[in-house]
C-alpha cells in the first residue's frame, strides 16, 4: 500500500517560500513536541500535528497547565495564532535546512558588501556628497 502526500501538504509547501524564516521554523517542527504559552498565561505542552501560516496549530498528548499551576491532560487541543506569545521548539532544529539557507544568504550578503567598500576604496560617502 502506497500514500500518497494529501492535497493540503502539496499545497503547503508550494505556499511556503511567501512566508518568513519563524513560519517555516514552526512547519518544520510538526511532528515534534513542542511547548506554547497563551497571552492569558496558559502553557501548552504536546506533539505538533499541524500549523498554519497564521501561527493556529493543533496539538496532541497535550499537558495544560493553567495560570493556577493546575495541570490537566487533553487529548488534543486547536490554538489560536493571534492568542500565542511564545512558542518553544525543539533543540533539533537548529540544523533545520531553513537555517542553513539563512546562513548562506547573509554570507552572499556579506561578501557583496566588502566587495562594494573594496571598489569605493574604503572610503565611506557622506550625505549630500
Amino acid at each position: 500500500l502506497k500514500l500518497l502526500p494529501s492535497p493540503c501538504l502539496f499545497f503547503k509547501s508550494i505556499n511556503m517560500s511567501n512566508v518568513g524564516v519563524p513560519i517555516k521554523l514552526l512547519h518544520e517542527a510538526e511532528g515534534m513536541k513542542v511547548t506554547v504559552e497563551m497571552k492569558n498565561g496558559e502553557i501548552y505542552r504536546g506533539l505538533l500535528l499541524s500549523s498554519e501560516d497564521t501561527m493556529n496549530m493543533s496539538l496532541s498528548e497535550v499537558l495544560r497547565t493553567a495560570r493556577n499551576g493546575q495541570i490537566t491532560k487533553l487529548p488534543n487541543v486547536y490554538l489560536r495564532g493571534s492568542s500565542i506569545r511564545f512558542i518553544a521548539l525543539p533543540e533539533l532544529l537548529k540544523n533545520a535546512p531553513v537555517f542553513q539557507k539563512v546562513t548562506a544568504m547573509k554570507r552572499k550578503m556579506e561578501a557583496a558588501q566588502q566587495q562594494r567598500q573594496q571598489q569605493q576604496g574604503g572610503q565611506k560617502r557622506k550625505r549630500g556628497d
